[in-house]
């Protein structure tokens, strides 16, 4: 393909549609129908600002939605719709580039390689990562192993992620899924490389170091048991029993069965994954490096706090008339710039507090580890290795502000939002009144 995409970012001139763009979008679509292997039949992934490669559209509403939107800004290279791809140095200063070829790669290796990348050399690295980081980019270098020998289209991780795909998107039971794997591993040659069970598999993606906690809680919300309070088998509170009792002995479920149970997702390591990726490693020193003003806030970076936290309830099962009050807590890092601060990938789900009650004053009891997590950052920090600069530091992190509607914000601050001191700003200085009937606050 021509080196000259300019056009891709020229989409209007003089205020009209610009007849190169329309020619250039048209060139797009040929190149990408000419790639069965990066299409869904009929369709191909629509590159445009709104959709960002993530959906398979029909030919002519891509056009559309290019000519009315434009491309995702930076795609130069068509990496999404079988263009081989051109690696830059990601290093400062040095001007040559460094191509491998992907021909034959599909979407989920060029994922994991846009994690890493394949240039990982930790002998030429200016400082060595950190355990933890190293680990990170071990498994990313498997990448490179081919799924058999010969195979040019999946490595061992990219199958493995492909099929972890399709077990949630079509929720495949573990048994279904083992199955397929053992049906795959039969057809494959023999010195293939693919798991052999879902256990196998789950060791294998491991190593990516995103993992939940499960932490039981007291069904009545009173505390979790978690920290010192792990071993307890009922609630220090209100007395009542972490498990439930069960009638006879079953095969099936082994464990004990809690009456909630709670996930929280910690956030330092998605931290510090953002750090580790040359994808995001630049962007997240973006709040150091933009330009300021002195006395001016243009953006949370130009305070000294940039982490965000909201929550809000929502009822998952509202169509079946069933009532459950799930609430999830996410946390925004504002270091990175206005246009990806708010994107849905670099907002972190960190708790789910289970229903099916709505927690209110007892949020609390749900944010004690991210908490503890919050704390630790801001007093002590954590040792990350940041890529983009290839070096390990201290990574440090606090909370700038909470993000509500005024219910929420009650049961984050504990300020009563009911009455004649509901405004947190007036107090005891509000105008407030009761109607003399209905007896309703003002």
């Amino acid at each position: 393909m021509s080196s000259d995409k300019q056009w891709m970012y020229n989409r209007m001139r003089g205020g009209y549609l610009n007849p190169k763009f329309v020619d250039g979008v048209n060139v797009f679509v040929q190149f990408a129908i000419s790639q069965p292997e990066w299409t869904d039949g009929p369709r191909i992934r629509c590159p445009c600002s709104m959709c960002k490669n993530r959906k398979f559209l029909e030919i002519e509403n891509v056009k559309l939605h290019l000519v009315q939107k434009g491309f995702v800004p930076d795609y130069y290279e068509w990496r999404f719709h079988g263009e081989t791809t051109t690696r830059r140095n990601y290093e400062q200063g040095e001007g040559h580039t460094s191509a491998y070829a992907t021909e034959s790669l599909g979407p989920y290796h060029t994922m994991v390689m846009d994690a890493g990348g394949p240039d990982l050399d930790f002998d030429t690295m200016e400082e060595s990562p950190n355990p933890i980081a190293k680990k990170l980019y071990e498994m990313l270098q498997a990448a490179d192993q081919a799924l058999w020998p010969g195979c040019e289209k999946h490595s061992q991780l990219s199958a493995v992620a492909r099929l972890l795909n399709i077990k949630s998107e079509y929720h495949l039971p573990e048994r279904c899924y083992d199955s397929l794997l053992e049906f795959m591993k039969e057809s494959l040659p023999q010195r293939n490389t693919l798991p052999e069970n879902f256990y196998d598999t789950k060791k294998m993606v491991e190593g990516l170091g995103l993992l939940v906690e499960k932490i039981d809680c007291c069904e009545r919300g009173c505390m979790i048991y978690w920290g010192v309070d792990s071993a307890l088998k009922c609630c220090k509170l209100c007395g009542h029993p972490r498990y439930k009792s069960r009638r006879r002995e079953s095969t099936k479920h082994k464990g004990d069965v809690p009456y909630k149970r709670m996930y929280y997702f910690p956030l330092i390591p998605r931290l510090q994954r953002l750090y580790a990726s040359k994808a995001t490693a630049k962007d997240m020193r973006w709040h150091d490096d933009h330009d300021k003003e002195d006395g001016v806030m243009h953006h949370p970076s130009d305070s000294k706090a940039w982490l965000g936290l909201c929550t809000d309830g929502f009822q998952p099962f509202g169509q079946s008339g069933k009532q459950y009050s799930c609430w999830p807590i996410i946390v925004t890092p504002y270091n990175l710039p206005p246009g990806m601060c708010m994107k849905e990938p670099y907002m972190f789900l960190s708790v789910i507090v289970p229903g099916p009650n709505n927690p209110k004053h007892k949020i609390d009891v749900f944010l004690q580890p991210l908490i503890a997590e919050l704390k630790h950052l801001w007093e002590v920090g954590v040792e990350t290795y940041d890529v983009s600069q290839k070096q390990n530091f201290q990574m440090r992190a606090s909370l700038l502000w909470t993000i509500s509607d005024f219910p929420a914000y009650s049961m984050l601050s504990g300020w009563s939002t009911a009455g004649k001191l509901t405004c947190p700003h007036c107090m005891e200085y509000s105008d407030a009144f009761s109607l003399p009937n209905g007896r309703k606050t003002s």
